[in-house]
């Protein structure tokens, strides 16, 4: 191995209530879990955590701060991404900024970085409103009901950002990407899908950043969260890797190995089973995944 990067999703930090999606969602337990897992990290030394959005829980300036200092405390470099939790009022994206500044390549909510042999792309998409039209915030109704649903609520990455993508895979033609947002652009795989099962949804233009996607091939992996469940699946040159939330059954992370001619996808569990065991619900268990979706070796030649 020539080293390791982690993947964390929808932290959901600085709330002081627990609610449930698909399992019980142990919002209030996160400074336990942080403090578990910087200990877990020690062992493991990764270059760095990949943070895919959802950090943080609420939308004012005092949660998105708190949620930096969790993830501060985890004494491992980072690079944080926005969801819709992150990414709903107009000041949003000014309080990621001011929060996250010191953790990002460049000052603004996507963007682009090297390490090592890897180069990473990140993506920031918009809402989709009911009338068609792409927004950075979201729809009054969104801001007041995404906590229990949602339902009829739509993400789309906007013309300037696919434009980007592709003139910075262009530049980068010669070497492995890695490219990560919270949103997956994926169909929900039928192996997946589960009676009850609250689908977060996925991007609208999913099919066309796949498509874009597919005609590059350096892009090894596209790696996301907000399904709130572990899956992975190969694509045509790449592999699409969407890791569930760390509040919520299973309670894990991915540690990602990279090697000369390979990634490999390794899903950890925190070494105090006490907070999967709280979250999880009966008969849910499915958002740990299947075999398949819980290690994958991904091909870098």
């Amino acid at each position: 191995m020539l080293w390791r990067f982690v993947q964390i999703s929808d932290p959901h930090l600085g709330s002081e209530t627990d609610g449930e999606w698909n399992n019980g969602f142990i919002c209030t337990m996160m400074p336990d879990v942080i403090r578990c897992l910087k200990r877990d990290l020690e062992g493991l030394a990764p270059d760095f955590i990949l943070a895919t959005g959802d950090i943080s829980s609420h939308q004012t300036r005092d949660a998105m701060f708190a949620s930096r200092d969790l993830m501060d405390s985890l004494n491992v470099p980072y690079y944080p991404m926005g969801g819709n939790h992150d990414f709903v009022v107009k000041e949003s994206r000014d309080w990621f900024i001011e929060a996250f500044h010191a953790q990002l390549s460049e000052k603004r909510t996507y963007y682009s970085f090297d390490h090592k042999n890897i180069h990473f792309l990140v993506l920031d998409p918009w809402w989709k409103w009911t009338d068609g039209t792409i927004s950075a915030i979201s729809e009054l109704f969104v801001e007041k009901r995404q906590e229990k649903t949602l339902e009829e609520v739509r993400w789309e990455l906007p013309q300037e950002q696919l434009d980007w993508m592709k003139a910075d895979l262009e530049a980068h033609a010669g070497e492995p990407c890695i490219v990560s947002c919270h949103y997956p652009a994926l169909t929900l795989p039928k192996r997946c899908e589960h009676p009850g099962l609250k689908n977060a949804g996925t991007l609208e233009n999913g099919d066309e950043i796949i498509e874009v996607l597919r005609e590059y091939p350096q892009v090894k992996a596209y790696i996301t969260g907000h399904m709130h469940m572990h899956i992975i699946e190969p694509d045509q040159g790449f592999t699409h890797v969407v890791t569930g939330a760390l509040p919520e059954y299973p309670v894990e992370y991915r540690d990602i190995q990279v090697y000369e001619d390979r990634l490999e996808v390794h899903t950890c569990s925190l070494s105090d089973p006490s907070f999967s065991a709280r979250s999880l619900l009966p008969g849910k268990s499915f958002t740990a995944g299947e075999a398949c979706d819980r290690h994958a070796i991904i091909p870098l030649t």
